[in-house]
């Protein structure tokens, strides 16, 4: 769906919500405790949750409905219980990954990881927001780096001022890097 049609709006979801419907929407059903090893060997490199935390989202997702959740019972190991998303979660997700957040750039990461489940358009919105973000920075960052003496106490911010400066432009040059490709499509 584009970020610029209009629908009835759902409940707002958290990050941790969020990575765990996309993780139910890519993975589909799974137990908390598959969940929790899916979260460490892929998405885990852009968001990982607490293990309490994660068995606390599960059934609040399902009380708002955004999940279900069913009872397994197993001969040799504890019962487990397994969710799935529902059309509801579905839709909280979608609106969740168009929205977008000046400055959220952890939700941000975790937009463009599970990228697959929203529109490249929506990416690109995305993607320039984090642009902009880190432009702005940068901005700052450069306008402090004259009045930096690199003498005393100075010299030790100077260190710290270079890092960000650094950072702050590998970040805009990535962005630039990822609209071309996203503006480019996937490749045939």
């Amino acid at each position: 769906m584009s970020p610029t049609r209009s629908k009835a709006k759902t409940k707002a979801v958290t990050t941790t919500e969020a990575a765990v419907l996309a993780l139910l929407a890519i993975e589909g059903e799974r137990s908390g405790y598959d969940l929790l090893d899916l979260s460490k060997k892929a998405i885990g490199h852009v968001w990982t949750p607490a293990r309490s935390r994660l068995y606390t989202v599960l059934p609040r997702l399902v009380e708002l409905g955004l999940a279900r959740s069913r009872k397994v019972t197993q001969v040799t190991r504890p019962d487990k219980t397994l969710y799935r998303i529902t059309r509801a979660g579905r839709a909280a997700l979608e609106d969740w990954l168009e929205t977008v957040e000046p400055g959220a750039h952890e939700a941000f990461r975790l937009k463009l990881f599970v990228g697959g489940l929203t529109s490249d358009e929506n990416l690109i919105a995305q993607v320039q927001q984090f642009r902009d973000d880190r432009a702005e920075q940068l901005k700052v960052l450069r306008e402090i780096e004259p009045t930096n003496t690199r003498q005393g106490h100075d010299r030790y911010h100077w260190f710290l001022l270079r890092f960000g400066i650094e950072h702050a432009e590998r970040d805009v040059r990535w962005a630039d890097w990822v609209l071309s490709e996203l503006e480019i499509g996937p490749p045939a």
